[in-house]
């Protein structure tokens, strides 16, 4: 199974959903977060179910992930990744970007993020990338959620994580119509 590092912008975003799980599971791949990046993820916000137009801000629990087997830890194992940790760090506002990038490129995973600058950057460094609207069409195609389920999780991330797919995104136009098969 090929081996991919997640970056809290897309961890955050499938988190938001509540149906994390299955979305990693349905992507097929060996998922590794970064230290940094768990330092990150920290909070995620959700409907409060005592008053639906509430939005509370949440503690993030990995362990549910972690003890299912879907989700490992990871840190620079080298002094190689160490270095390029630290080059990329250079670059971004973000710990757990340049971590995953670094780990990424040093031992061939996939990186799974929604950062239009570290997607660029990945390209650039020859990485496979993966996003947000990916793994969700994957999780669409594989599971087969119910059309509310999708729908909900599609919008909540539009909302509590406020990340809308850019137009260039692969399987964005797919993210926009199915959401748009379900308006008035």
């Amino acid at each position: 199974m090929p081996s991919a590092a997640i970056d809290a912008c897309c961890l955050i975003d499938l988190l938001t959903t509540e149906h994390a799980k299955a979305i990693l599971q349905a992507a097929g791949l060996d998922w590794h977060v970064p230290t940094a990046v768990e330092s990150e993820v920290r909070h995620v916000r959700r409907y409060d179910a005592s008053n639906p137009g509430q939005i509370l801000t949440v503690p993030v629990d990995l362990s549910i992930l972690k003890a299912a087997g879907l989700i490992q830890p990871c840190a620079p194992s080298d002094q190689a990744e160490q270095d390029r940790f630290i080059q990329y760090a250079a670059r971004f506002r973000s710990d757990g970007e340049a971590m995953c990038l670094a780990i990424a490129e040093h031992r061939g995973w996939i990186v799974a993020t929604d950062d239009r600058k570290a997607i660029r950057v990945a390209q650039q460094a020859g990485l496979s990338v993966l996003s947000s609207p990916e793994l969700l069409k994957k999780w669409f195609d594989r599971a087969a959620p119910d059309r509310a389920t999708l729908e909900k999780a599609l919008r909540d991330i539009q909302t509590l994580a406020q990340f809308t797919p850019n137009a260039t995104m692969p399987d964005a136009a797919w993210w926009t119509s199915e959401l748009a098969k379900s308006s008035p």
